[in-house]
């Protein structure tokens, strides 16, 4: 038998042969990050609500005495002054623009909109491979395009998480210049200075901000971690299977003889790559 041809050839690989861990990971990534960002969108707002619709983000606040009835109270020491003798003069503080905590409102609700929508396309594929039952063919088509789209909402969030980091870093240093302001955290010190009445709230300020100073972060974490997922899919060939094709002449042995006139017969050999991934 004399070998005619032999190359190597990247094929679908059989469904059943593809772990459904690469799809439901990424729908796990989608909903913590639509999860996420809804959080960041709904305490943003209440936040901004407790400050009667002021951006408090990175603003300069006017801390002033509080007004007392007795002139007992105003004639005691300094010493004695705690947090609690201040308030936050609205007009006299300089707020930041409302397009600054717009922009940080909605980009989360905009991202949430796009996952639900990313959810479903994913959803509809099947989990790798060939496909066969999924509602969508070729389910490996859509990976590409998911890498492209958690890149671009990795960079965006990315650039939104740390505004927002930023912008209630700077409200907190705020709070230095009243006595005890270093020692209290900054949300016991928010739900303190709010600007309305916050008894009786679902979720009070203190509590909006240390969502909103912890889950954006967890929103850019599950696009990372998305992101790290395709990539690996995609550098693993986990949707293919190499295989190898010989071209060959038939083995006499195996036929019998030829007659002389027969025109000479090729067997055609079909082997599974050795390194083939069991993905």
């Amino acid at each position: 038998m004399a070998v005619l041809l032999s190359y190597h050839r990247l094929i679908e690989k059989d469904s059943r042969n593809v772990n459904y861990c690469w799809k439901a990971s990424i729908i796990a990534a989608l909903v913590v990050a639509i999860g996420s960002s809804l959080v960041v969108s709904f305490s943003m707002a209440s936040l901004s609500e407790s400050f009667n619709e002021h951006c408090f983000m990175n603003a300069t606040l006017f801390m002033e005495r509080r007004k007392t009835d007795t002139s007992q109270e105003e004639l005691e020491g300094e010493a004695n002054l705690t947090y609690k003798n201040y308030s936050i003069n609205e007009h006299k503080s300089s707020w930041s623009s409302h397009e600054f905590c717009e922009y940080l409102t909605y980009t989360p609700l905009v991202h949430a909109l796009a996952g639900v929508i990313w959810l479903a396309l994913f959803t509809m594929h099947g989990h790798g491979g060939k496909g066969i039952g999924s509602i969508i063919p070729k389910p490996w088509r859509i990976v590409f395009p998911s890498l492209i789209f958690f890149v671009v909402c990795l960079v965006s969030a990315t650039v939104s998480a740390s505004r927002s980091s930023e912008g209630l870093n700077g409200l907190c240093r705020q709070f230095d210049q009243i006595p005890d302001g270093i020692k209290l955290e900054c949300g016991t010190l928010l739900a303190f200075y709010s600007l309305q009445d916050v008894r009786g709230e679902l979720i009070p300020p203190d509590r909006n901000y240390y969502l909103l100073a912890s889950f954006p972060w967890l929103w850019v974490t599950s696009y990372a971690c998305a992101t790290v997922i395709l990539a690996l899919r995609i550098l693993l060939v986990v949707d293919f299977q190499l295989i190898r094709v010989i071209i060959s002449t038939v083995d006499p042995s195996r036929t019998g003889d030829l007659q002389e006139n027969q025109p000479q017969s090729y067997e055609l050999v079909i082997e599974t790559a050795s390194n083939e991934a069991a993905l």
